[in-house]
């Protein structure tokens, strides 16, 4: 075990999933399903091979959990595949070569991908889907739940249910998208290495994972990017805008997120990814924002210097300074220049 990593190294290659359940840390193998990680069937390519030479075939295994996610890199001596098998699993891989080259061929498909150190596979965990890789391979993978891409899908649609969705399995992993999710990869190897890293905060681990299913969904061409490609053409989604009139309509009572999202009719989750995405924000610091407004409007009316106190406590502010500092980051002055501005018939004030 190396920071975060368990090794195992498998000198019987039909024998190495049963080696990897049995490797999985107590507190990991709680969460598991043994089943789904028994599925895949490893075998060599070169199986008479195998049967004279068995001692040359070895695999050695890293691999660590990212929340819900795993990650793992593995090196091999010779030509090595596994095929999935009943009852498959909800998972998608990415597979990215460091050395040598590899091949998946889908479930119920006879056309095939293939990857090398250029180009990156990922592929589901349907039951027969069968991936291969040559003799004196590194590779790494990066496996994520079904569900959870689901989910955050539906979240970009605004709510519209997904049951399941296939992506392009090749793509480029030296630009674009692609050398983005590799970086991120690198990332988390080095991460993980570490036994300090800030991911064990299961907080930084969270948006980590979000972060990783948002680059692999908007950056990987799949069955449901032109329904993607229009929802970002379009306006905001339906969450954020209710959960934006539910927060200007409430600007003053002490609102808490899961008021607001549950206003929005999604859960608290599902705001916090479309703010993110469609606003750049998180939904509290949006209604930072809302109340700020809502008290700049209330104060030039009333337009008198001592009412900034008495208007900013009613909006939530517990003290002027406070106040006073958000507004001027909104608008690039504090609220009694704002105040002086109109008196002298000055320019109108923009949010900054």
């Amino acid at each position: 075990m190396f920071g975060n990593f368990t090794t195992i190294e498998v000198a019987d290659l039909p024998q190495t999933s049963r080696l990897i359940w049995e490797s999985l840390p107590p507190q990991e193998k709680a969460l598991a399903d043994e089943r789904e990680v028994n599925s895949r069937e490893f075998m060599p390519l070169d199986w008479r091979r195998f049967q004279t030479e068995p001692k040359s075939f070895r695999s050695k295994f890293e691999y660590a959990p990212v929340g819900t996610m795993r990650v793992s890199r593995v090196v091999d001596t010779q030509g090595t595949q596994f095929t999935r098998r009943p009852p498959g699993i909800d998972t998608y891989c990415v597979a990215l070569m460091a050395q040598g080259t590899s091949l998946v061929v889908r479930s119920g498909s006879n056309d095939l991908a293939v990857g090398n150190p250029e180009t990156g596979l990922i592929f589901d965990g349907e039951p027969g889907t069968r991936f291969a890789t040559s003799d004196s391979s590194i590779r790494f993978h990066l496996w994520v739940p079904g569900r959870r891409l689901r989910e955050r899908l539906e979240v970009l649609l605004d709510g519209q249910k997904v049951s399941s969705f296939a992506f392009r399995p090749a793509f480029d992993q030296t630009r674009g998208p692609g050398a983005t999710i590799r970086n991120m990869l690198d990332f988390l190897f080095v991460e993980l290495g570490r036994s300090d890293s800030l991911l064990a905060n299961e907080i930084a681990t969270r948006t980590f994972e979000d972060n990783l299913a948002l680059c692999l969904l908007l950056g990987l061409p799949h069955s449901h990017t032109e329904r993607l490609q229009q929802q970002s053409a379009a306006a905001a989604p339906g969450n954020v805008r209710r959960a934006e009139e539910f927060m200007r309509a409430n600007a003053g009572a002490p609102l808490t997120i899961s008021e607001i999202a549950q206003a929005a009719g999604c859960s608290v989750r599902a705001l916090q990814v479309a703010f993110q995405r469609f606003r750049g924000t998180t939904p509290m610091a949006a209604l930072r924002r809302i109340r700020v407004e809502e008290a700049r409007t209330e104060m030039l009316r009333a337009g008198r210097a001592e009412s900034i106190a008495r208007i900013a406590a009613g909006y939530g502010f517990s003290t002027p300074s406070r106040f006073a500092q958000l507004f001027r980051r909104t608008y690039g002055v504090y609220p009694s220049e704002a105040l002086r501005t109109q008196h002298s018939g000055g320019v109108k004030l923009e949010r900054s």
